[in-house]
């Protein structure tokens, strides 16, 4: 992990300050610019998740693991270029207002947001299992959709009732 300030330019004295930015760079940045409350933002190229971005499919809220960390279903994001800000302009235009941490950018792969940096990781980790679980129950037969009324329901109960809801993300 290379550590950058928001122009893009790398922070002396920083682990791997040898390496130079992630071409990702100018598109977190402008994620930390646009969206104040986001600490942490992670790409990856994982196998499911990156499938369902190639496909251009959002991953249905199926389970109910996704309701507790996504807020539902795991949207698409549009296609962006590589190396400047579009990928940026992308994920704030698909999150910004929308439950989910994560979002798959078309034909590119999963990126996901957090109140720190861990936050985000582990963000990322979930996505690539529910990808992975969601993909394998697609396999076995038709996906059944959780309603939105239960999805709203099992939403709020695990962001104000549930013990570690708060706790998890610091």
């Amino acid at each position: 992990m290379i550590l950058c300030d928001l122009d893009g330019n790398v922070v002396p004295g920083s682990i791997g300050e040898e390496y130079g930015p992630s071409s990702d760079a100018a598109a977190h940045a402008y994620v930390y610019r646009h969206m104040a409350e986001v600490g942490g933002v992670v790409h990856t190229h994982s196998t499911y998740a990156t499938a369902w971005a190639a496909r251009v499919e959002e991953i249905p809220c199926v389970i109910t693991g996704m309701v507790d960390e996504f807020g539902g279903a795991i949207p698409i994001g549009p296609f962006a270029i590589i190396g400047d800000e579009s990928i940026g302009e992308g994920i704030v235009e698909t999150l910004r207002g929308h439950r989910s941490r994560a979002v798959l950018m078309q034909n590119h792969g999963p990126f996901t947001i957090g109140v720190n940096a861990r936050d985000a990781v582990k963000a990322a980790v979930l996505a690539e299992d529910v990808a992975r679980t969601v993909h394998l129950a697609r396999e076995a037969g038709p996906l059944i959709p959780i309603p939105q009324d239960e999805i709203d329901r099992l939403y709020d109960r695990y962001q104000n009732v549930y013990g570690q809801a708060h706790d998890a993300r610091r």
